[in-house]
């Protein structure tokens, strides 16, 4: 099970989008939306309802229902995981660097290789367009991953935090609770 949430967890950490957060959101919440963290995790929570991985765990769940589930309601409790792991100063940064061209190019890649690699009925969404990221794009992408702070998003700091496990077991639940037969 726990190889399984880090696998949903790794998941929603790739994802950037290109909107400003709407007025009166806060920058955790704005964070995980570019990120696109709660999709990716709930793709991944999805994938493996589908899959039959967790009918020992959460038996008799609907797995149509559990496809229908929408990702605004992980948002809030993702962007608590988010504030446990990342002090103010670093979700300003991260979200500077997701929000900017660099960082919506590298969530798009990551969405298109994940889409790629578990197929179009994988939740996931799609990309439109082709994947074209400039030298300069490439040396930002570059440059963040390998700061501190890149390192403590993509790597395991942030995914195997016990506030990250403990948001993939609650999100699991809550999906089961919803989707009972």
């Amino acid at each position: 099970m726990k190889t399984l949430m880090l696998s949903i967890l790794l998941g929603f950490l790739a994802a950037a989008a290109h909107a400003s957060p709407a007025p009166g959101t806060s920058s955790p919440v704005a964070l995980v939306r570019a990120m696109r963290a709660e999709e990716l995790a709930l793709s991944g929570a999805k994938r493996a309802f589908a899959s039959g991985a967790l009918e020992n765990t959460y038996p008799g769940v609907n797995t149509g229902c559990v496809k229908r589930a929408g990702f605004a309601d992980f948002t809030e409790p993702f962007a608590r995981v988010v504030e446990q792991v990342l002090n103010p100063q670093e979700i300003e940064t991260a979200l500077k660097f997701y929000q900017s061209d660099a960082g919506v190019k590298y969530v798009e890649g990551t969405l298109r290789r994940l889409r790629a690699r578990f197929g179009d009925e994988s939740g996931i969404p799609k990309i439109a367009g082709e994947e074209n990221i400039s030298p300069a794009q490439t040396a930002a992408i570059s440059e963040f991953a390998s700061s501190d702070l890149g390192r403590k998003i993509i790597g395991k700091q942030m995914t195997e935090s016990p506030g990250a496990l403990k948001f993939g077991r609650d999100m699991m639940d809550e999906l089961a609770r919803r989707c009972r037969k």
